[in-house]
């Protein structure tokens, strides 16, 4: 057999015999053996495609006429492909409908871990808020009207005030704003509390620099000195070219080139400085003035100064027959509102530039002027830091002379607040205003918070640190003013705080006292825990409660302590543990223990005598 043969012809052939004529593997027909009349299955031959020509046409594909009834629709291709056709139910068999009701042994089951929906408004809590909002507003319009009748009539306003002074009558009255309710009772007494918590700030009183009264709108405006507008200075002659030329720098070029501005037109230029609108005009008066340094020694005064300040609203010139307390009126909110204050602003900045060229004289008298314009609250808000700088100006240009003559200097500012001022109040606050940029600027500031802490006007005329001592600070605070009690007005006591504050500084003095000494570190720092111990056994004392006042003193105290135990210290403090000494108890301490053991005793002998009545009372009865 031969070996390219195809293997189907044996299988065709039975007795083995093959043909004679062999098949090749693709043909177009199936071979037949002769001898047989069984057809033999062969491989069927694979179609070939015939390469169509591109420009023949196929049948039917443009053909206007319809051929789709030649065409299967492709919709039963698509269903014969898509494989057998979906079950479909029979409609008249009913499957029974199943009970989902749960037990009632379950239904009140629940995890604890599910999340169960809250409501997020009650009606019963809208309608309770509703209520209340209506009774605040009610009373808060009963409220006003007390006032508003209070300022209309006059025995009303006394009324009033009695009602203040008044606690029964003070709680009385605000539980009639209350509308009578008995369930308001304590709503009454809370509302007493908050009265008597702001109290002390409705009465407090402020020393104020300006006049309190709404200035004109055009203050009235000095007339210039034609008879100082002659030679070069003509050219300011002519009213409707003198301000154009001013601005265009005219007069600027003329004194630059060593021209003398006449004395009439530099005081006119001073007086309008603090009242001229046009900012370009003010710029170009203070740098027409500032090259004028001979006539600024001459005529620059203090009392030229407080006759600047005298169109903005501010006090006359004091003499010294007319030296008295600075009066203080009760505090008023936005008194100086819709207030303009460049020109307060362009006065300050004059001052600051003129200051290297005044008269010692009239450098203090300047400072003493910046010090009663910084008990104005205007100071601290608006002009804060053209103050300063204008103070640390003149207390440079005094910081130049000797040393005798700095004391002197020194003593007659630091004594000027205290002889003004009355309440330690009052007295820091021109005193913390004052910068602490330089050496001169802190010994000053030191002076003057000695003097009013001590209360001795002679402590101003030598450094703190020559003059103080540990003894003397402790004695300070031993006063009565230090003193915690009932009748402490703590708004006076955290001044007096603040200053004492300002006089340690790095406590310079306790250095001093121990600069000989091999141990000079361990005494100055032992020096330093005793005042801290003093200062947190005032501390403690204070219950502040929910008055604002006590809690501000409170921090006060314990800002200073630690202050003094991590900055001034030399080292951190070390760690206590239970094996170290206890401090030193206060000495009344004991008194206070005496004083409580004797209470309860009292207190347990009455409970014991009312029982023993109360129990005779129920035998009597019983017999």
């Amino acid at each position: 057999m031969s070996r390219n043969r195809d293997i189907r012809g044996f299988f065709a052939n039975p007795g083995g015999r093959s043909s004679s004529q062999s098949l090749p593997v693709f043909s177009s027909q199936p071979a037949r053996d002769p001898h047989s009349s069984i057809s033999t299955p062969s491989t069927p031959p694979k179609p070939t495609t015939k390469p169509r020509d591109r420009t023949e046409e196929i049948k039917g594909s443009d053909d206007d006429g319809d051929s789709d009834d030649s065409l299967e629709s492709i919709s039963a291709f698509i269903e014969r492909k898509a494989g057998p056709a979906p079950y479909q139910r029979d409609p008249n068999l009913a499957t029974p409908t199943a009970k989902r009701i749960a037990s009632s042994s379950t239904s009140h089951l629940k995890s604890p871990l599910t999340i169960q929906p809250k409501q997020k408004f009650s009606l019963r809590d809208l309608i309770k808020h509703a209520q209340q909002s209506d009774r605040v507003d009610e009373s808060a319009r009963r409220a006003d009207e007390l006032i508003n009748q209070s300022e209309d009539d006059s025995d009303n306003s006394q009324i009033l005030t009695d009602v203040q002074n008044d606690p029964t009558l003070l709680q009385k009255t605000a539980k009639e704003l209350l509308n009578n309710d008995d369930s308001e009772d304590t709503k009454g007494d809370k509302l007493v509390r908050a009265m008597n918590r702001t109290k002390v700030d409705g009465i407090r009183k402020q020393c104020y620099f300006f006049n309190l009264e709404q200035p004109l709108i055009k203050p009235p405006r000095a007339l210039f000195p034609q008879k100082g507008a002659k030679g070069c200075w003509s050219c300011l002659a002519n009213s409707s070219t003198r301000n154009q030329a001013i601005i265009l720098g005219l007069p600027h070029t003329i004194a630059s080139k060593g021209r003398t501005l006449p004395d009439e037109l530099l005081l006119w230029i001073l007086n309008e400085v603090c009242v001229e609108k046009n900012a370009q005009l003010r710029m170009q008066y203070c740098n027409l003035v500032t090259l004028c340094p001979s006539s600024i020694t001459r005529l620059v005064t203090d009392v030229q100064l407080y006759s600047m300040l005298e169109k903005l609203g501010g006090p006359k010139y004091p003499r010294k027959q007319d030296a008295v307390k600075f009066q203080s009126v009760q505090k008023v909110e936005d008194l100086y509102r819709r207030r303009d204050w460049t020109g307060l602003v362009a006065f300050l900045e004059l001052l600051e530039q003129m200051a290297p060229r005044l008269k010692t004289q009239n450098v203090i008298g300047a400072i003493l002027l910046l010090l009663r314009m910084g008990l104005d609250p205007l100071v601290s808000t608006t002009v804060r830091s053209e103050h300063a700088a204008a103070m640390e100006a003149l207390v440079e240009a005094i910081s130049r002379l000797n040393t005798h003559r700095w004391n002197e200097a020194c003593n007659t500012i630091s004594s000027y607040i205290y002889k003004s001022v009355d309440e330690p109040l009052h007295q820091v606050i021109p005193i913390s205003h004052t910068p602490t940029t330089t050496a001169k600027l802190l010994d000053l500031r030191r002076r003057m918070a000695a003097v009013t802490l001590f209360r001795d006007p002679e402590l101003g005329s030598k450094p703190v640190d020559e003059t103080l001592t540990l003894n003397d600070i402790m004695e300070r605070l031993d006063s009565d003013d230090f003193r915690v009690g009932a009748t402490n007005d703590f708004d006076n006591l955290r001044a007096l705080v603040t200053l004492l504050d300002i006089v340690i500084s790095g406590a310079g003095f306790l250095k001093r006292q121990h600069s000989t000494n091999e141990d000079a570190d361990r005494k100055f720092d032992a020096d330093i825990d005793r005042l801290t111990f003093r200062l947190k056994l005032i501390h403690d004392k204070i219950h502040d409660s929910t008055v604002l006042s006590r809690k501000m003193a409170k921090a006060c105290i314990d800002l200073l302590s630690k202050r003094l135990t991590y900055s001034v210290r030399t080292r951190p403090p070390p760690k206590t543990s239970i094996f170290d000494p206890e401090p030193k108890e206060d000495t009344n301490i004991p008194k206070q223990r005496a004083f409580m053991k004797n209470w309860a005793q009292k207190k347990a002998e009455r409970n014991a005598a009312a029982l023993a009545s109360k129990s005779g009372d129920v035998n009597g009865s019983k017999k």
